[in-house]
C-alpha cells in the first residue's frame, strides 16, 4: 500500500517503538494474557489459545522473558481469586 521497504518499515518501527515489530507483537499479546490471568478463570492453555499462541513452550518462554514469572506463578501472584480456587 505504501512505497517503504520492509527494512526501512523496520527500523522506523523500532525507533518509534523501541520495539522490532515481532518484539511489538509479543509484548501486546503477553499484556492481553496477563489480563486475562488477572481477571479471569480460564486456564493457561485457553489463554495462551484466546492470545494467539498455538505452541505452549513458546508462550512460556516469552511470557516469562517479558514479565519475569512463569504464567502460573503471575496468576498466583496477581490473580488471587483464581489461586485459591
Amino acid at each position: 500500500m505504501y512505497a517503504i521497504g520492509r527494512r526501512h518499515f523496520e527500523r522506523r518501527f523500532k525507533k518509534a517503538t523501541n520495539n522490532t515489530p515481532v518484539e511489538y507483537i509479543q509484548r501486546v499479546k503477553i499484556e492481553a494474557a496477563k489480563k486475562q490471568l488477572e481477571s479471569t478463570p480460564k486456564n493457561i492453555n485457553e489463554v495462551m489459545y484466546d492470545v494467539g499462541y498455538t505452541d505452549a513452550k513458546a508462550f512460556r518462554t516469552v511470557f516469562k522473558k517479558i514479565t519475569g514469572l512463569s504464567p502460573i506463578d503471575y496468576r498466583n501472584k496477581y490473580n488471587k481469586e483464581a489461586a485459591v480456587a
